[in-house]
């Protein structure tokens, strides 16, 4: 069967390209999309053409009329079905699959699926059945409990507009949607009609559509109302058009009467929450008394109704997503962050390679920690199905497979969780990989479950940070129960996971010394890293105010090599007077002492003369990190070991200098002498000359700077990166990977 699928949308920019950009990841082959707009004023028809002209059916509704915007859909709409979406709907990938299973049965002329709320977790409509006075009943979980399909029937079976259906030819058999309802009932009343016409209805529980609930002129996004004036006139209409033959006139105004005292009352509750003023208050009532005056009249004023008219045939035009559903991969990605939270290192590249997956047409799935005190959610965000998990609530199911390590109790409920939420929405996903990264262990409940092919990244691990951490060695209990345990549990990860990845040989060779083991080349890639292109609305220019701009990024620890930079910089001020430093990272971790370096940085200095040139930022968000790249002119990270080294391609793809440490992966990265400066790690006076090298040279910043800009565009792109881990794990599923 061909699927028209229509998304009518009114000034809902902030909501509309989210719809769009989920269509292209619908699974169902044969489909048309049209969109029938207005009368937009926020620039909806401009997007339209900018972005989806020949790609879509774009039509024009002249009026704020749902039910007409509805019918323009049906007139341009070729296909057998005719499917609805909200445009702030979002539906998973399947969702169309599951849905025209209904049109098997050919009493069928109507179907649809369950919804869930803003959340992305919670379900706002589950079955419904509506009735002959209006009301809906929408969270029933039994389909036992819903009435058949019967033709005058007090209850029928209900859809919600943002996940409903039609066959078409039922649809044009009934006269399409009532113009009467610009707004609310539109669909129960069109449910009533084909109900009467002897029509079934039918509810496909797994075709799933996410409502994101967006404000319009009618509602804002909480869902409280802006005016009830069409919506109890739709109301009235409604109860007088669809009543049984066997109702009386005076039964049906009785039931207007109640749904009128229920609006008032809650016209009375924003009153008293103080939602609305004594003005609005009154403006709402009158608006009652207005709307229901008016679906009444309409009623009788129009006996048979303002249906769809006469419309000329117009031609197919197929749809096309970014890839036929049997050439995506369906990809799972664990990481403890993600943005809009601060990212560094593994978030980082998740980030950017999840999204670039996601722009070739592959389906990506995240798994990440919600913030702080937010709850469960799910939501689509650049291509990507995103999905936060809180780690303190309890309510939430953890799934630990017996044949997991012995881990730490925290780091394995919280693995637990991560594999619960993958099975929970498997069965619409489909996930063929899941992929993390080896610190914490996220991935390991994935992994001893055997259910998903697996990949782990090698990052700096318990067992490589080992010698680095005395304080672990230190605290005996907490080495026992937690180090330990970890870098044993590691050791398993490595030996279980389908496949390992590394994104330098740093990492792979020192990762096999450490663990004792050498990982079997059919299983191992070696794949670096890559960062996205900078926003282009970050100026790509140091800045021109006379000052030597040098740039530090990362956490304020020993291992970042924070001490040693710190320790450099009352030298350098006190010999270069044109320097200005600035730090971006968490300064709040405790150093010796108790006290962090920041506290004893500024505690030891905050009096000397050059301590205003000196700017600690602390946590920021990517636009400001990335204008700070942009605005240096060296950047400093002398970690002690690195894995890889992620900041240094982000100052290098502007095209900056970097000094960092001859030590782990960074050699890798950075070219010494080439596209930076390398000392050897610890080396405080070594750092302190290649600074100090680079300030004084401004052609030697500029002849590296730019090595480092084409040594990124050359083999540190995220396109790059992406393109070579699809390949790495459509190897790992095999040749062909199924649809």
């Amino acid at each position: 069967m061909r699927i028209s699928l229509v998304i009518n949308t009114l000034n809902r920019m902030h909501t509309l390209p989210t719809t769009m950009e989920a269509l292209k990841f619908l699974r169902y082959p044969e489909l048309e999309v049209v969109v029938v707009d207005g009368p937009s004023t926020d620039g909806t028809m401009e997007y339209l053409l900018e972005n989806w002209k020949g790609k879509v059916k774009i039509c024009k509704c002249e009026e704020a009329n749902l039910s007409k915007s509805r019918n323009v859909g049906i007139k341009n709409a070729v296909g057998d079905i005719v499917c609805f979406t909200d445009d702030d709907g979002v539906p998973e990938p399947d969702w169309l699959d599951r849905l025209v299973t209904a049109y098997e049965d050919p009493r069928v002329g109507a179907a649809g699926g369950w919804v869930r709320n803003h959340t992305g977790v919670d379900y706002q409509t589950k079955y419904i059945v509506s009735s002959r006075d209006s009301t809906s009943e929408v969270l029933i979980e039994c389909a036992d409990d819903v009435p058949d399909s019967r033709p005058a029937g007090d209850k029928f079976p209900g859809l919600i507009g943002v996940n409903s259906s039609f066959r078409r030819s039922a649809l044009i058999d009934v006269g399409g949607f009532d113009e009467a309802y610009a707004y609310f009932l539109d669909e129960t009343d069109v449910l009533a009609r084909m109900v009467d016409a002897g029509y079934r209805v039918a509810m496909i529980p797994d075709a799933e559509v996410h409502h994101k609930y967006a404000s319009s002129h009618i509602r804002t996004q909480s869902g409280n109302v802006k005016s009830w004036l069409q919506i109890i006139a739709s109301t009235s209409y409604y109860i007088v058009r669809n009543a049984a033959p066997t109702t009386k006139l005076l039964h049906s105004m009785e039931k207007i009467a109640s749904q009128k005292k229920n609006l008032m009352r809650h016209t009375d509750w924003y009153l008293s929450e103080k939602m609305i003023d004594t003005a609005r208050h009154a403006e709402l009532l009158a608006e009652i008394e207005a709307g229901f005056q008016k679906g009444v009249l309409e009623a009788f004023e129009y006996p048979c109704r303002r249906l769809i008219g006469p419309h000329d045939h117009v031609p197919w035009q197929p749809f096309a997503g970014l890839l036929p559903a049997r050439e995506r991969l369906r990809i799972a990605l664990v990481t403890p962050l993600y943005p809009p939270r601060p990212c560094g290192g593994v978030a980082v590249f998740m980030n950017s390679l999840a999204e670039r997956l996601a722009s070739f047409g592959h389906e990506v799935t995240v798994i990440t920690q919600a913030e702080p005190g937010r709850h469960h959610t799910v939501d689509f965000e650049s291509g990507v199905w995103v999905h936060r998990l809180p780690d303190t609530d309890p309510s939430l199911p953890s799934t630990c497979p017996d044949s997991m390590p012995d881990m730490p109790g925290s780091l394995k409920l919280a693995s637990g969780r991560i594999l619960a939420e993958i099975d929970r929405v498997n069965a619409r996903r489909k996930i063929q990989f899941v992929i993390g990264a080896i610190w914490d262990l996220d991935m390991a409940a994935v992994i001893a479950s055997k259910r998903y092919a697996t990949g782990v990244y090698l990052v700096t691990s318990y067992k490589l940070m080992e010698d680095s951490k005395p304080e672990w060695k230190a605290n005996k209990e907490f080495y026992e129960a937690h180090v330990k345990k970890m870098i044993r549990a590691e050791a398993w990860a490595l030996g279980h996971s389908t496949r390992i990845f590394a994104s330098t040989q740093a990492i792979l060779r020192d990762t096999e010394q450490a663990y004792g083991i050498e990982v079997d080349a059919d299983r191992l890639s070696v794949l670096p890293f890559g960062v996205q292109e900078p926003s282009p609305l970050i100026a790509e220019a140091s800045l021109k105010d006379g000052f030597v701009n040098i740039l530090f990024v990362g956490r304020f620890e020993r291992r970042k090599g924070a001490d040693l930079f710190l320790d450099c910089l009352p030298e350098l001020f006190e010999k270069f007077k044109e320097i200005r430093i600035t730090c971006i990272g968490d300064n709040t971790i405790p150093a010796e002492g108790g006290l962090t370096y920041f506290e004893i940085f500024q505690n030891r200095y905050h009096d000397s003369q050059w301590f205003d040139r000196i700017t600690f930022l602390g946590h920021v968000d990517n636009g400001t990190l990335e204008q700070a790249y942009a605005e240096c002119d060296i950047f400093v990270a002398p970690s002690r070991y690195e894995s890889f080294g992620l900041i240094y391609l982000e100052a290098m793809r502007f095209g900056k200098a970097c000094i960092g440490c001859d030590v782990g992966g960074i050699p890798e990265v950075v070219e010494s002498g080439k596209t930076g400066l390398l000392v050897p790690p610890g080396d405080r006076d070594a750092l302190y000359a290649a600074i100090a090298r680079l300030v004084e040279d401004a052609e030697l910043r500029a002849r590296l700077g730019e090595a480092g800009r084409q040594r990124y565009g050359e083999r540190f792109t995220t396109e790059k990166f992406a393109n070579e881990f699809a390949l790495e794990v459509t190897r790992t599923l095999g040749a062909t990977v199924a649809g």
